[in-house]
């Protein structure tokens, strides 16, 4: 499979109902959202459907209204982005499941993603790709050293400045953040595959929200809940081009 493109829609629904069986096994709560927002996240490719209201971007920070009321919660649907340039990656329209567990960190999340990727794989007889070693490196390293691509692994990139950032928690260092992304590494591309990190305000001044008071919950936000989301269509990928 060449692009993301050709994944059946029978295809899909086979993961995300693997992914919603895992999650909801798991005493996850699945909080339900409307595909279309009355609020926009400035320097983002939205769609605009008419005055405020837009296609949805992506789930926050509506969906951390539900961490009021359950420790973890989770989301699956799709996204609308304008992307001005598509790769075989991406898409306009795509799939997320969004993930949220109460006083994690980072390496009980990481724990957690694998053993998603264990049940989906037993489930659909996938490739044991859970079993690829996992590998850390920081954001600062990650874009200026060049990759080990013989071998296929999980690549862990953290510590992500607050440029890069969207409501996530300041880290010790100055300007950094507990933003992370998982990507899969092998001989053939490196897939970004996942974005997750705890929450806190948001420092970025170039991407956020209008008003942000009226639509952001900061008493969840002071919660201490870290999350990460999945492109679903990349997992797919992933698991279809395995050499």
């Amino acid at each position: 499979m060449k692009n993301i493109n050709e994944i059946s829609l029978l295809e899909l629904s086979k993961y995300i109902n693997s992914l919603r069986r895992i999650l909801l096994k798991e005493g996850f709560f699945e909080h339900h959202l409307y595909l279309t927002t009355n609020y926009k996240i400035e320097s983002t490719e939205t769609f605009k459907i008419e005055d405020k209201l837009f296609l949805r971007y992506n789930p926050e920070p509506e969906i951390w209204a539900v961490g009021e009321v359950y420790d973890k919660f989770f989301w699956i649907d799709s996204l609308f982005r304008n992307e001005k340039k598509l790769t075989s990656i991406h898409k306009k329209e795509f799939t997320v499941v969004d993930i949220y567990l109460k006083e994690k960190d980072r390496e009980q999340m990481i724990s957690f993603f694998v053993k998603i990727l264990e049940n989906i794989e037993e489930e659909l007889n996938l490739p044991k790709l859970s079993i690829l070693p996992l590998e850390y490196i920081k954001y600062r390293d990650f874009k200026k050293e060049k990759l080990n691509k013989h071998n296929k692994y999980w690549l862990i990139v953290t510590d992500y400045p607050i440029e890069e950032s969207f409501y996530d928690e300041l880290n010790n260092l100055h300007n950094e953040t507990k933003k992370f992304e998982i990507y899969f590494v092998s001989k053939r591309e490196i897939i970004e595959l996942a974005v997750g990190g705890n929450l806190g305000k948001n420092f970025n001044k170039k991407k956020f929200i209008k008003d942000e008071d009226k639509f952001v919950n900061k008493k969840v936000i002071n919660q201490k809940f870290i999350g990460f989301g999945v492109g679903i269509e990349r997992l797919i990928y992933i698991y279809k081009n395995i050499e």
